[in-house]
């Protein structure tokens, strides 16, 4: 007990270290490293708790890959019936009536983690103690970020199989924005059975297209350590272009949509749930707008210091070629 105890508290206290004192430990990098192996590569299913600021859902998931492509389904338990699914470059969504329902479950097999570029981003990556998780032991691996400018986050990690058995996402108060958490885990192929209730529910699927292209153009002139542009594509949302660029630093993300309008500039937008952010700002043009939005897993302040340093001149000129 004592040793659990002094455990734990050495644990918070890497939490609270400045970060003059961090340094990741490589038994916690191997340990993510395998972690992020093992939820692309085993068969497994289960049932899950995910909470998001006032989202609770009980849900159940299935991982298998066949003919080396990654299948996922996630069901929803509680209230309407909801299934989403991915084989391959497919995805499919099953939702009641003709109303899509609210998106935001995160498939916990389908994690983008990418372990190289995470151990290359001002994250401290140390481990935590092993506790107990679905009736399984599990490493907790806390990956602390040292800047302000991302979240931090709390991975446990099946001691046995190395899948992920529960996440938390963290701010700087080390308050929890998002978290989910397996209260049952089977490891070997299984089936999930399909989203049941009294409606009838209507199917969609969403094929998943490769550009043919990629723009590499960023207009960001300021950007945290750590975060890669990993695409820039030109869209279209009715009939306006839309330029899209996506960021990463292997666990966060955060996209920017940017759209000339003929509409007057609206007021500066802000919105959070758990720990997305959705941030909106118009710049004044001759005729209309420039309208750049960010949604993304990173702290407010930081997604407004980001817009504030776009190239704005540089923008008008790249989507005035794309139209």
């Amino acid at each position: 007990m004592l040793a659990r105890y002094v455990g734990a508290l050495f644990s918070a206290l890497i939490l609270l270290s400045p970060p003059s004192f961090a340094i990741s430990s490589e038994p916690a990098k191997e340990k993510l490293r395998a972690m992020t192996m093992a939820v692309r590569t085993l068969s497994y299913s289960g049932k899950l708790v995910y909470q998001r600021a006032d989202v609770l859902a009980n849900l159940a998931f299935q991982h298998d890959v066949i003919n080396g492509k990654e299948a996922a389904r996630l069901r929803r338990l509680s209230g309407q019936p909801l299934e989403r699914a991915q084989s391959g470059n497919v995805l499919i969504e099953a939702v009641p009536g003709p109303d899509v329902l609210r998106q935001g479950y995160p498939l916990p097999g389908m994690i983008n983690a990418e372990s190289t570029q995470i151990f290359e981003a001002p994250y401290q990556i140390t481990l935590g103690n092993v506790e107990r998780i679905a009736d399984r032991s599990a490493q907790l691996v806390l990956v602390e970020s040292m800047d302000g400018h991302r979240h931090s986050y709390k991975f446990w990690v099946d001691e046995e199989t190395s899948l992920l058995l529960r996440s938390q996402t963290v701010n700087a108060d080390n308050q929890t924005l998002e978290q989910f958490e397996f209260s049952e885990l089977t490891v070997g192929p299984q089936t999930v059975e399909i989203a049941g209730g009294q409606e009838a529910l209507q199917v969609k699927v969403y094929p998943i297209t490769e550009p043919e292209s990629v723009l590499q153009f960023s207009p960001a002139s300021w950007l945290p350590a750590g975060y890669q542009l990993v695409s820039a594509l030109p869209s279209r949302a009715g009939s306006h272009r839309v330029y899209t660029l996506v960021y990463t630093d292997g666990l966060g993300s955060f996209s920017i949509f940017l759209e000339l309008t003929n509409a007057r500039p609206e007021p500066d937008m802000q919105a959070i749930l758990g720990p997305t952010v959705a941030l909106g700002k118009d710049y004044a043009l001759s005729g209309g707008a420039l309208r750049v939005t960010l949604v993304g897993e990173i702290p407010p302040e930081t997604g407004k210091t980001i817009i504030d340093a776009l190239d704005v001149d540089g923008l008008k000129g790249l989507l005035s070629r794309t139209q």
